[in-house]
């Protein structure tokens, strides 16, 4: 445990740097066990295999697009989770009996210019479902466009975000997207980065999202992505129907007015402080 006077930057030492920076920090706990986390390196490996085994398949835009079985689309995909990840502002729920990551939430800092090289049409990724989804995604964002609709040049954006099958309806979800919202993206407000965004592809997640007061700039439904065949030039549904219930892919977005104080004045008064266990 570290004293109070330890958090003075005057008293810092290499050693308690490295001691705090090699410690785990924990949001909050819910009632159920689960604590959320913040994603260290070491763990990035564990969220990457639940990526390779579970979501790749069950994501209603890789499910309905079947981007599983393109080898090339899924070993671009992999490669670019891992990248997103390296960015570090983001989440894991774990099971605090286990230790085990049970959900996780990927969030990547994108600035205007970037993101328009990111989403181009021009540019060009490996596998060729991949590169449609890509497509799909950059007529998405120019139409429901979260810099444009908040005037701004920066956002925080939304890239995965999941919980093991076993593990939900149990509010961890909704939590690992509340913590990023009200937790971790008010320590940027010193970057003047306010706003929270991204592409919605499943009911539920876009039932959280719009009760935790995030709107909708853009919806768009799966079944009107049509794509001509070049074989008999016929035009076909790109994402193939199934028995979920997610029938469209939604841009949403918040500007979050409140300011780290405010915060966290209410994190105190409301809820168990955010601590760091080893």
């Amino acid at each position: 445990m570290f004293k109070s006077d330890d958090f003075l930057t005057i008293n810092w030492t290499d050693e308690f740097l490295k001691e705090r920076i090699d410690l785990t920090r924990v949001w909050t706990t819910l009632d159920n066990g689960i604590e959320i986390h913040e994603l260290q390196l070491n763990r990035i490996d564990e969220v990457m295999e639940m990526i390779k085994k579970y979501y790749i398949i069950e994501e209603p835009l890789m499910d309905r697009s079947q981007m599983f079985i393109d080898d090339k689309s899924v070993e671009e995909y992999l490669y670019l989770a891992q990248h997103w990840i390296m960015n570090t502002l983001s989440t894991i729920a774990v099971e605090q009996e286990t230790g085990n990551i049970v959900g996780f939430l990927i969030n990547k800092f994108n600035h205007a210019i970037d993101k328009n090289r990111e989403f181009s049409k021009e540019r060009i990724y490996e596998g060729k479902i991949w590169n449609e989804l890509q497509t799909f995604k950059h007529y998405l964002t120019k139409r429901g466009n979260a810099f444009e609709h908040h005037n701004v040049q920066s956002v925080l954006e939304i890239y995965l975000w999941f919980v093991l099958p076993s593990y939900r309806n149990k509010g961890i979800g909704k939590e690992l997207l509340r913590n990023v919202m009200l937790r971790q993206l008010p320590e940027y407000e010193w970057s003047n980065i306010n706003v929270i965004t991204g592409v919605f592809t499943s009911k539920v997640s876009q039932h959280i999202a719009e009760s935790l007061g995030m709107e909708t700039l853009y919806d768009f439904l799966y079944e009107e992505w049509i794509l001509k065949n070049k074989v008999n030039d016929k035009h076909e549904e790109f994402f193939k129907k199934t028995t979920s219930n997610n029938y469209s892919a939604k841009v949403m977005s918040k500007f979050n007015t409140t300011s780290i104080l405010t915060q966290l004045r209410e994190s105190q008064s409301q809820e168990p402080r955010a601590e760091r266990n080893e």
